[in-house]
């Protein structure tokens, strides 16, 4: 006999995903009742996406996995292919994102991690413990490294680290050593000690000793260690030119972060602002729409990357509380579910898709708290964009396929 439709699915996830929908269009309401798209209430706009999303996630959630096996390398390859075609777009605030739909604007980018996620879970579900570990984690790299380089070109800083966060989750996931994944995530130590520092040659000249004193330790093998070595070395000659040649906005934004009121009225503004917003809404808060920093406009960016401080401001230290729960809730409940399934391709699935939220809320909430640099990354479900919503619930359908399908191997 046919299970009913609730029993086919997770129902613990699709409350929490619907609780964090509602509350994204509350709030959106809140943030921009007053701004409008073409003549169309941005709140009404992210409703129509949202019913849109609601389709995609059933859709993703009932196809079979092997069909995603199938699709994920040619999937893989067309947004790569509109990953290039986006950079032949007319420049909008001064970054190539979206290619234009007659009215609609749809952000490869966005598209991009699912695409990542399928690839990645097909690639590390066939393969098996090597002693070249080496060689084991490059097409991995090679996977991401291309959609980063293309994203970073648009240039979208942000929306790149996602991608970063994805392998190192996925490759934990399978099995990755705690060492192995320091090395991973040591170049990007490197780059900051030479930013922070000033590009200091004495303090880079300790990094790197302490980096091959780690290794001996270690017992790395000699040819793994010096690829290492050699590769920090690159890192290091390479960091300044590349700092050198990101935009003004983007240095800004590192330099705002050691130092937000060194330019409060410039490149320190958002952050002051939005703090200002959270403090200000105490424990229960001012009220939907009775926020001054957001019904006055003095919050920059407040229905997108921002959002979270509209919540503060408004709903308080409680209602910030409640949706850091239920983003805690969705997280844990993935978790759960990439541990309990039986396959390895659908556990690491699960993987990649926590990874992305976790990701999103950690970067999202420190950044509006003035703990990140202002990098450009929106919180799920709650931030204005048809692109990033339609990819949160395809995260959750994905998820929900991988929980239909827990016990096949």
């Amino acid at each position: 006999m046919r299970k009913p439709m609730a029993e086919r699915f997770d129902r613990p996830l699709l409350v929490i995903t619907l609780l964090l929908s509602l509350m994204g269009v509350v709030m959106l309401y809140s943030a921009a009742h007053n701004e409008a798209v073409q003549g169309v209430p941005r709140s009404l706009l992210q409703v129509g996406w949202l019913a849109i999303g609601w389709v995609v996630l059933y859709c993703v959630a009932v196809v079979p996995t092997r069909v995603l096996h199938a699709l994920s390398i040619p999937f893989y390859f067309i947004i790569i292919a509109l990953l290039i075609a986006v950079l032949a777009t007319d420049a909008v605030k001064g970054s190539s994102r979206w290619l234009r739909l007659g009215p609609f604007g749809l952000q490869p980018s966005e598209l991009a991690k699912v695409a990542v996620i399928l690839v990645l879970a097909r690639y590390l579900d066939g393969q098996r413990r090597s002693t070249n570990r080496l060689l084991l984690l490059l097409p991995p790299c090679l996977f991401v490294g291309l959609p980063i380089a293309l994203i970073i070109k648009q240039p979208d800083l942000g929306t790149s680290l996602v991608f970063g966060a994805l392998l190192i989750g996925m490759l934990y996931w399978n099995g990755i050593s705690v060492l192995e994944l320091l090395l991973i995530l040591s170049p990007i130590a490197n780059v900051l000690i030479n930013v922070l520092s000033g590009f200091n040659w004495l303090i880079w000249t300790g990094f790197m000793l302490s980096l091959f004193l780690i290794l001996y330790l270690s017992r790395t093998p000699l040819l793994a260690s010096l690829i290492v070595l050699l590769g920090h070395v690159g890192v290091g000659i390479t960091t300044e030119p590349l700092w050198n040649s990101l935009h003004d906005y983007q240095r800004q934004r590192v330099e705002t972060f050691v130092n937000p009121y060194e330019d409060a009225l410039g490149a320190g503004y958002q952050i002051i602002q939005s703090k200002i917003a959270i403090g200000s809404g105490g424990l229960f808060g001012k009220g939907l729409l009775k926020g001054t920093q957001t019904q006055l406009s003095f919050l920059p960016e407040q229905h997108t990357d921002f959002i979270f401080s509209v919540v503060g401001e408004e709903l308080g230290f409680v209602g910030a509380i409640v949706v850091l729960g239920l983003f805690f809730l969705l997280v844990t409940r993935g978790i759960r579910i990439a541990s309990e399934v039986k396959g390895r391709y659908h556990s690491l699935i699960a993987a990649g898709c926590v990874s992305v939220f976790a990701f999103h809320v950690i970067v999202n909430v420190g950044m509006t708290t003035g703990l990140f640099p202002v990098v450009g990354v929106p919180l799920p479900f709650l931030s204005y964009g048809g692109s990033s919503l339609l990819t949160n619930m395809t995260l959750v359908g994905l998820l929900l396929n991988v929980w239909r399908r827990r016990h096949e191997y």
